[in-house]
């Protein structure tokens, strides 16, 4: 079992070191996948994150979403490491927040309960569904206040066949992770 801490600085590195090509090829297999999934192709609320640096860029989700017609909504970080997702649309702007990401500041809320479909951000994700995520408990408090169908998109520094780390019994076990393949 490596310590949460080592296993996210690790993953973290890896990501930042990924090659371009390597990079742009995975997040386009990975883009594939999800819109080819049913859960995808059914749902009509989708719940995402705006990426940071190193992490598969979701713009092109959003830009999916909006798209297809779908409602897309992102979230804002609250008090008490909680979170509400906000719409995102042509009217929305974006503030920058102190953990240096884009959050919306304005937008209709979309409760939990709605969400027909989130796209779980993390690390670290299992084949198994376990995920390793960025340590801030934002996501084990929401994801169990929802039915929606929960999925990881992982680029190939950030899969795992089983948990290399240590999994907590408030751990939320994602529906589907889809992976792209290790060039």
């Amino acid at each position: 079992m490596q310590s949460k801490a080592l296993l996210r600085q690790q993953t973290i590195q890896a990501l930042t070191t990924m090659p371009a090509d390597q990079r742009q090829t995975s997040s386009a297999e990975l883009y594939r996948q999800l819109f080819a999934l049913p859960a995808w192709q059914a749902a009509k609320c989708i719940a995402t994150t705006i990426s940071g640096d190193f992490e598969l860029a979701t713009q092109p989700i959003i830009d999916g979403a909006r798209a297809a017609g779908k409602t897309i909504a992102v979230p804002v970080t609250l008090p008490h490491r909680q979170m509400a997702f906000h719409v995102v649309d042509d009217q929305t702007t974006f503030a920058t927040s102190s953990f240096g990401l884009q959050e919306p500041v304005n937008g209709a809320i979309i409760e939990p309960e709605e969400f027909d479909l989130i796209i779980v951000p993390g690390l670290r994700f299992a084949v198994t569904g376990e995920r390793l995520g960025f340590g801030g408990g934002y996501y084990d408090r929401y994801l169990p206040r929802t039915n929606g169908f929960k999925v990881a998109l992982a680029l190939p520094a950030q899969q795992a066949q089983q948990p290399t780390w240590p999994v907590e019994d408030f751990d939320v076990l994602l529906d589907a992770v889809l992976a792209a393949p290790v060039q």
